[in-house]
């Protein structure tokens, strides 16, 4: 009762980045339909949906632990909360799904659907509810091929998300009917590589990007005697060669690991790694003694900041502590004492020499509702992260899978770039421009893709 739904759990898993075995829809979600069609009682289907969900949520999010091991003398006492009861708690949202479908449970094809419809709008709750964690939905399996991705300019995640547990569930329902939707899926493939290989590949006239990943480790990038070092190597980036055929340089999140002020020394000296008419974009922290921002920054080379994005949709855990007020003083956390401060909200930004763009800082891509912001329609997307806290596990290419996924439903490219990797810039079909791989240093100059048509 409890090993065999936590080992399909951690099927689910391995259907997603950087995995994707398609094939594991099938006992993944097809096994636990099976074993809720057996539960006997409401309070059998919960246990069933629980350890399916922990099974998934322990193998899926086990960079939790990789996160507090960057300072394990200080957090390493946070390990068995990270790893046991906070997935224990995210697991809540499937024992909700089980025990809601124990109530209506329905037969045949139409029990296929409602079940992957249920699970659909219990996804939807997750990634909205409580700031919400809209982490490795299952509709992120569609993102094995640029053929398979297609689908999503069409349906959104939440809908491929739908499709996968469909797929999945319909085979232990009706082998002729899963011979159909496999079918269709087979179809829809074809079409989505057709639309890929019919599909120009253009960019915008008179933008050339530099994308720089400095590769700074978790416990030397806040270290006092570091954080002058870490800036530097992102200046030597950028000042490698051909850097007078490039209009803007981006920076990952936090490149600059202290607080940026208007006309500040700190200000004119980044000013001063550009070339005339260039703009640097970079991660910043913002404010003052009252309030701080993770934010970015768009700089000329006079050292004038002319453009800013402050962060709102913070990582619990990470840039605020949720019920904090329970937290003794004396157990320090991740956060520290201070939360981080909230931006004004989402926007479309017109930043010089650059077509609109939305601007998603970390944490904030994994969140479609977040890709289309303001009153205009931004003609690229950009996320800028810090993605050291994953170490060298599945953490990057999950995160890298969610900001490729938000590019093909908008149809807008993405540019991506990260501290440690993976850094990396998409079209608005998904297709690859360029990559910097994970724990690499370095820096790649691209084209800025025009919107998909």
């Amino acid at each position: 009762m409890i090993l065999i739904p936590f080992l399909l759990g951690i099927s689910a898993t391995l259907t997603l980045p950087p995995f994707y075995i398609f094939p594991l829809v099938i006992p993944a979600y097809g096994g636990l339909f099976l074993l809720l069609k057996r539960a006997e009682t409401p309070g059998q289907a919960a246990k069933i949906g629980f350890f399916w969900g922990w099974g998934f949520y322990i193998s899926g999010l086990y960079w939790f632990v990789i996160a507090l091991l960057t300072d394990p003398d200080r957090f390493a006492w946070l390990i068995p909360f990270a790893l046991f009861a906070l997935t224990a708690v995210i697991a809540l949202y499937t024992t909700l799904f089980a025990w809601s479908w124990f109530r209506i449970r329905l037969h045949g094809i139409g029990g296929a659907v409602a079940f992957s419809a249920l699970w659909t709008a219990i996804e939807w709750l997750r990634g909205h509810l409580f700031t919400g964690f809209p982490w490795n939905l299952g509709g992120y399996v569609f993102g094995i091929s640029d053929a398979s991705i297609q689908l999503a300019a069409q349906l959104g995640i939440y809908w491929l998300t739908f499709v996968a547990v469909l797929l999945g569930t319909i085979c232990v329902v009706h082998k002729r009917v899963a011979i159909l939707c496999w079918a269709l899926l087979a179809a829809s493939v074809g079409w989505g590589a057709w639309r890929v290989h019919q599909a120009p590949q253009e960019f915008v006239e008179g933008v050339r990007i530099r994308l720089v990943q400095a590769n700074i480790q978790q416990h030397h990038k806040w270290a006092p005697a570091l954080q002058m070092q870490g800036l530097q190597a992102h200046i030597d980036l950028t000042q490698s060669a051909e850097l007078e055929k490039v209009t803007h340089i981006i920076w990952p999140e936090t490149a600059v690991p202290y607080v940026l002020k208007e006309n500040s020394t700190l200000a004119v000296r980044l000013g001063l790694v550009l070339y005339p008419g260039q703009h640097l974009i970079t991660g910043v922290l913002r404010g003052d003694q009252d309030r701080i921002t993770n934010g970015i920054a768009a700089i000329n080379p006079e050292g004038k900041i002319v453009g800013a994005y402050d962060k709102f949709k913070l990582v619990p855990f990470g840039e605020f502590l949720p019920l904090r007020w329970l937290i003794p003083d004396a157990l320090e956390t991740p956060v520290g004492m201070r939360d981080m401060d909230r931006g004004d909200g989402a926007k479309t930004l017109d930043w010089p020499g650059l077509p609109l763009v939305s601007p998603l800082i970390c944490y904030e891509v994994i969140f479609p509702e977040l890709a289309l912001r303001g009153d205009k329609k931004p003609a690229w997307l950009l996320s800028i992260t810090n993605d050291a806290w994953f170490g060298n596990s599945t953490g990057p290419y999950q995160h890298l899978a969610m900001a490729r996924m938000r590019a093909v439903e908008q149809g807008i490219p993405m540019v991506r770039v990260a501290n440690t990797g993976i850094t990396a810039a998409y079209d608005g079909y998904g297709r690859e421009i360029a990559r910097i791989p994970l724990n690499q240093k370095g820096f790649v100059d691209i084209g800025l893709p025009k919107a998909a048509k």
